[in-house]
């Protein structure tokens, strides 16, 4: 028997999470996945940094505590920390899907195991049953 064929007790996690979306909530939730993707990459976050750093000589420049606050608050904090968070949380997110595929091979391979098992153990009590209505007892 083939221990990782699918199991109809075992449900695995994404399959949980789909849900039929049609229309509109179908192209939000492909849009936000898309945003999600591309500004919660590296490549984001260097271009953020260039664009942040376009303006930091205009806020230093000033000698004004105000300017140079606002552009740290509004610039730097907002275009640069934005992605980098994203990413950490992709990551985190592809170890999480890891994880759950991985769970889900074991629920799959333990639930096929013992159905095989107790499918024996119903051979082996037919077989005593067998055995034992044959089985007169001893001799007297």
């Amino acid at each position: 028997m083939d221990k990782l064929k699918p199991n109809e007790h075992v449900i695995h996690p994404k399959q949980l999470l789909q849900t039929e979306k049609t229309g509109f909530a179908r192209f939000n939730q492909q849009f936000a996945v898309w945003i999600g993707t591309h500004v919660g990459s590296m490549y984001c976050f260097y271009l953020f940094n260039v664009i942040a750093l376009l303006s930091v000589k205009a806020a230093f420049e000033t000698h004004n505590l105000v300017p140079i606050v606002n552009w740290v608050s509004s610039n730097w904090i907002q275009l640069i920390l934005l992605p980098a968070i994203m990413v950490a949380q992709n990551v985190a997110q592809a170890a999480t899907d890891a994880k759950a595929d991985s769970d889900h091979k074991t629920l799959t391979y333990l639930a096929n195991l013992q159905e095989e098992q107790m499918t024996d153990l119903k051979n082996q009590t037919k077989i005593l049953e067998y055995l034992k209505k044959g089985d007169k007892g001893p001799a007297r």
